[in-house]
Protein backbone atom coordinates (compact mmCIF):
# COMPACT_ATOMS: atom_id res chain seq x y z
CA UNK A 1 0.00 0.00 0.00
CA UNK A 2 2.59 2.37 0.65
CA UNK A 3 5.22 1.07 -1.05
CA UNK A 4 4.69 3.03 -4.64
CA UNK A 5 5.16 6.22 -2.64
CA UNK A 6 8.18 5.09 -0.83
CA UNK A 7 9.73 3.40 -4.39
CA UNK A 8 8.71 6.73 -6.48
CA UNK A 9 10.13 9.15 -4.41
CA UNK A 10 13.28 7.11 -3.57
CA UNK A 11 13.56 6.76 -7.40
CA UNK A 12 13.27 10.74 -8.00
CA UNK A 13 15.72 11.27 -5.27
CA UNK A 14 18.56 8.85 -6.71
CA UNK A 15 18.44 9.92 -10.21
CA UNK A 16 18.62 13.98 -8.55
CA UNK A 17 21.93 12.59 -7.94
CA UNK A 18 24.68 15.00 -10.18
CA UNK A 19 25.82 12.85 -12.89
CA UNK A 20 29.39 14.33 -12.23
CA UNK A 21 29.15 12.84 -8.43
CA UNK A 22 28.63 9.27 -10.54
CA UNK A 23 31.31 9.99 -12.92
CA UNK A 24 33.79 10.81 -10.68
CA UNK A 25 33.88 7.85 -8.92
CA UNK A 26 33.90 5.38 -12.21
CA UNK A 27 36.73 7.62 -13.68
CA UNK A 28 38.13 6.95 -10.36
CA UNK A 29 38.17 2.58 -11.10
CA UNK A 30 34.95 2.13 -9.53
CA UNK A 31 32.65 -1.13 -10.90
CA UNK A 32 28.83 0.01 -10.92
CA UNK A 33 27.95 -1.44 -7.98
CA UNK A 34 30.70 0.67 -5.66
CA UNK A 35 29.52 4.08 -7.70
CA UNK A 36 26.01 3.26 -6.16
CA UNK A 37 27.17 2.47 -2.13
CA UNK A 38 29.77 4.93 -2.08
CA UNK A 39 27.98 7.69 -4.27
CA UNK A 40 25.19 7.77 -4.90
CA UNK A 41 23.19 6.15 -2.01
CA UNK A 42 25.27 8.31 0.71
CA UNK A 43 24.03 11.52 -1.13
CA UNK A 44 20.60 10.42 -1.46
CA UNK A 45 20.64 9.38 2.17
CA UNK A 46 18.21 12.29 3.66
CA UNK A 47 16.02 11.84 0.59
CA UNK A 48 15.25 8.25 0.78
CA UNK A 49 14.72 8.10 4.86
CA UNK A 50 12.31 11.31 3.82
CA UNK A 51 10.70 8.82 1.26
CA UNK A 52 10.28 6.14 4.26
CA UNK A 53 8.78 8.71 7.10
CA UNK A 54 6.47 9.77 4.16
CA UNK A 55 5.36 6.22 3.57
CA UNK A 56 4.60 5.79 7.08
CA UNK A 57 2.91 9.11 7.96
CA UNK A 58 0.64 8.00 5.03
CA UNK A 59 0.00 4.29 6.42
CA UNK A 60 -1.04 6.04 9.81
CA UNK A 61 -3.78 8.10 8.20
CA UNK A 62 -4.53 5.45 5.66
CA UNK A 63 -8.20 3.99 6.96
CA UNK A 64 -10.18 1.50 5.16
CA UNK A 65 -7.27 -0.22 3.47
CA UNK A 66 -5.67 -1.33 7.17
CA UNK A 67 -9.28 -1.58 8.45
CA UNK A 68 -10.11 -4.27 5.93
CA UNK A 69 -7.16 -6.15 6.41
CA UNK A 70 -6.90 -5.98 10.36
CA UNK A 71 -10.73 -7.53 10.46
CA UNK A 72 -12.42 -4.39 11.56
CA UNK A 73 -13.12 -6.12 15.15
CA UNK A 74 -14.00 -3.28 18.01
CA UNK A 75 -15.24 -6.06 20.75
CA UNK A 76 -12.29 -6.08 22.91
CA UNK A 77 -8.62 -5.39 22.56
CA UNK A 78 -6.33 -7.86 22.82
CA UNK A 79 -2.70 -8.08 22.97
CA UNK A 80 -2.16 -10.68 20.03
CA UNK A 81 -0.99 -9.49 16.46
CA UNK A 82 -3.05 -12.23 15.12
CA UNK A 83 -6.59 -11.27 16.62
CA UNK A 84 -8.94 -8.80 14.58
CA UNK A 85 -8.25 -5.46 15.54
CA UNK A 86 -9.07 -1.79 14.99
CA UNK A 87 -7.11 1.39 14.34
CA UNK A 88 -8.18 4.78 15.34
CA UNK A 89 -8.50 6.08 11.97
CA UNK A 90 -11.06 2.87 11.57
CA UNK A 91 -12.77 3.65 14.76
CA UNK A 92 -13.68 7.12 13.57
CA UNK A 93 -14.95 6.25 9.85
CA UNK A 94 -16.57 3.85 11.71
CA UNK A 95 -18.81 4.65 14.52
CA UNK A 96 -18.85 8.48 13.49
CA UNK A 97 -22.79 8.37 12.30
CA UNK A 98 -23.34 6.01 15.46
CA UNK A 99 -22.43 8.90 17.48
CA UNK A 100 -26.37 9.75 19.09
CA UNK A 101 -24.82 11.30 22.57
CA UNK A 102 -23.02 14.66 23.26
CA UNK A 103 -20.46 12.37 25.32
CA UNK A 104 -19.86 9.66 22.19
CA UNK A 105 -19.51 12.68 19.59
CA UNK A 106 -16.92 13.72 22.21
CA UNK A 107 -15.13 10.81 22.65
CA UNK A 108 -14.88 10.79 18.42
CA UNK A 109 -13.45 13.80 18.65
CA UNK A 110 -10.77 13.06 21.06
CA UNK A 111 -9.71 10.12 19.24
CA UNK A 112 -9.72 12.23 16.22
CA UNK A 113 -7.45 15.00 18.17
CA UNK A 114 -4.92 12.25 19.31
CA UNK A 115 -4.32 10.74 15.81
CA UNK A 116 -3.56 14.44 15.05
CA UNK A 117 -1.22 14.65 17.75
CA UNK A 118 0.09 11.33 17.12
CA UNK A 119 0.77 12.23 13.20
CA UNK A 120 2.16 15.91 14.15
CA UNK A 121 4.46 14.18 16.12
CA UNK A 122 5.81 11.69 13.60
CA UNK A 123 5.94 13.78 11.54
CA UNK A 124 8.23 16.25 13.26
CA UNK A 125 10.24 13.13 14.32
CA UNK A 126 10.98 12.86 10.68
CA UNK A 127 11.75 16.15 9.71
CA UNK A 128 14.43 15.55 12.42
CA UNK A 129 15.47 12.55 11.21
CA UNK A 130 15.95 14.02 7.74
CA UNK A 131 18.04 16.94 8.77
CA UNK A 132 20.12 14.78 10.78
CA UNK A 133 20.92 12.67 7.87
CA UNK A 134 21.72 15.71 5.54
CA UNK A 135 23.87 16.85 8.37
CA UNK A 136 25.64 13.68 8.64
CA UNK A 137 26.29 14.21 4.54
CA UNK A 138 27.44 17.73 4.91
CA UNK A 139 29.71 16.40 7.68
CA UNK A 140 31.27 13.72 5.29
CA UNK A 141 31.48 15.77 2.33
CA UNK A 142 33.64 18.38 4.55
CA UNK A 143 35.85 15.93 5.52
CA UNK A 144 36.58 13.64 2.47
Amino acid sequence: MILPTVMSVSREVILAVPTTQREGILALGATKWEMVANAVLPYARSGIAGAAILGLGRALGETMAVTMVIGNSSRSITGSLLTPGYTMASAIANQFTEADTEIYFSAIVAVGLLLLLIAGIVNILARLLVWQFSRGLAGNVRAG
